[in-house]
């Protein structure tokens, strides 16, 4: 999808403010990244198909990475798509494990031209648990599909809901997850676009230690994020990353 140059120019030099919104936002959204994948041969059920991200977010690195860069991200991948809803309502109870500190999420994964099904578990320490999940899920009628050995990058599509602060006019923090988050931008960005501003701005920026992904949250009107992982960023910094992005597209579309 391509952004009209004009009204592009028009909000980067006019600094067009967003609709005001609340002091915090908790809505159901969707969270689009590209990661490593390959398939987890232990501690999974017999013959089944369990992807885990080699580097949930690729674009941060450096001598600080924190731990909890490291947490388990896994896709239990399903033999069928399932109705968001029906996901979330059966992780809501899943195995009576809601003291533990996991999330589960629907998702769809784009490898190798195909469409994978997935439960996403996000900050699973213990992966002693993964076959206990698995079971919990089929025995609410969730199938799974047969064990494929994959190593490849995925473009991943995660429903799920978003717990939102707001700082100040364009930028949030996840108040799930410290290290995360969200600059509103005016306009919906096409994932192969995404890569190609993200590459440009990375690379006209002094910090680029920070990875990004693509978000939307479901509001009255459908809120676009570019969601920011990095470790204590400031306002000024965010506004930095914000404005370079706008300027890259307007570059990139008058070429």
């Amino acid at each position: 999808m391509q952004i009209d140059a004009f009204v592009l120019t028009l909000v980067y030099n006019l600094n067009i403010p967003v609709m005001k919104r609340p002091e915090q936002l908790e809505s159901m959204g969707v969270l689009i990244k590209e990661e490593s994948l390959q398939t987890l041969e232990h501690a999974v059920l017999n013959n089944t198909f369990v992807l885990e991200s080699l580097e949930p977010f690729p674009g941060y690195h450096g001598e600080n990475i924190p731990l909890e860069s490291k947490r388990g991200f896994l896709f239990l991948i399903t033999q069928n798509p399932y109705p968001v809803e029906r996901i979330l309502r059966i992780s809501q109870n899943v195995c009576g494990y809601q003291h533990l500190m996991f999330d589960l999420s629907p998702a769809e994964i784009f490898i190798y031209n195909n469409t994978l099904n997935a439960i996403r578990i996000k900050d699973l320490n213990d992966y002693a648990l993964i076959a206990d999940i698995q079971g919990c899920f089929m025995d609410q009628g969730i199938k799974f599909m047969k064990r494929r050995l994959i190593s490849a990058g995925g473009l991943i599509r995660v429903n799920k809901v978003f717990c939102l602060e707001r700082l100040q006019d364009y930028f949030y923090r996840d108040l799930d997850d410290e290290l995360t988050f969200y600059i509103e931008i005016p306009y919906h960005l096409n994932w192969n676009l995404f890569k190609k501003v993200s590459f440009s701005v990375k690379n006209n920026l002094d910090n680029s230690n920070f990875d990004a992904a693509l978000a939307f949250v479901y509001l009255k009107s459908i809120v676009e994020f570019i969601r920011i992982y990095a470790k204590n960023p400031s306002i000024s910094r965010l506004q930095s990353i914000r404005d370079k992005y706008l300027e890259e597209m307007l570059r990139i579309q008058q070429k």
